[in-house]
């Protein structure tokens, strides 16, 4: 085993040694405005669900490793308290890489990824029509973890509306198979979550009483 101090890493170092091997990650694909009503769309793989009753997610708009600074998606969500978080599919994934890219403020990346804006039933910020699920938020609580480059931000976000695409239900659920979602591992990896890649198991028994 190689043992490493994370007290002795830089925050990039960190960050490839972390997303290389807590994976592969679920990625949100992010939608906000800001306040002067500019589209920004980001995505974020340090993402899942945390509750249902409301339904909440969370996912983090963390510092820039290089200089500490923060995303256009962050200073959005602060400002208006909206987004729209949507999955990301294998059909997506070029488009989406597109969004990650460190645009300057007030660049679309609607229009730099091809990708298309929908309207939201409760919110301002557009949903994206390539998406089969998506999830109409306000902001809850942005929780910061620390000053430094590299620290994360908990946007702790609550579910308005869900929107699903009917092509994808079976047998009474929303199918991975028929999803075909991307999940992002380390480096340059993703992984696809679908195919040959699925396995089932049952829910084991409760023990007698």
């Amino acid at each position: 085993m190689k043992h490493l101090l994370a007290k002795d890493l830089s925050p990039k170092d960190t960050l490839e040694i972390l997303t290389g091997g807590v994976g592969p990650r679920p990625i949100a694909l992010v939608s906000t405005l800001s306040k002067e009503g500019k589209r920004n769309l980001a995505p974020f793989s340090f993402f899942n669900a945390f509750g249902s009753n409301p339904p909440i997610v969370v996912f983090s708009p963390a510092r820039k490793t290089r200089n500490g600074g923060f995303k256009d998606t962050y200073n959005n969500l602060l400002e208006t308290k909206e987004c729209v978080v949507q999955v990301v599919t294998y059909a997506m994934a070029k488009q989406v890489n597109i969004c990650s890219i460190e645009f300057k403020p007030g660049v679309d990346e609607f229009i730099e990824s091809g990708l298309t804006p929908l309207d939201s039933l409760k919110v301002k910020p557009p949903r994206v029509k390539e998406s089969p699920f998506q999830m109409e938020c306000v902001l809850k609580q942005m929780v910061p973890l620390e000053e430094k480059p590299g620290s994360g931000n908990l946007a702790i976000c609550e579910v308005l509306v869900f929107h699903i695409a009917e092509n994808v239900y079976k047998d009474g659920i929303i199918h991975p198979d028929l999803l075909d979602l991307i999940g992002r591992n380390g480096g340059h990896f993703y992984t696809r979550a679908s195919g040959e890649a699925l396995f089932e198991l049952e829910k084991p028994p409760l023990p007698p009483s």
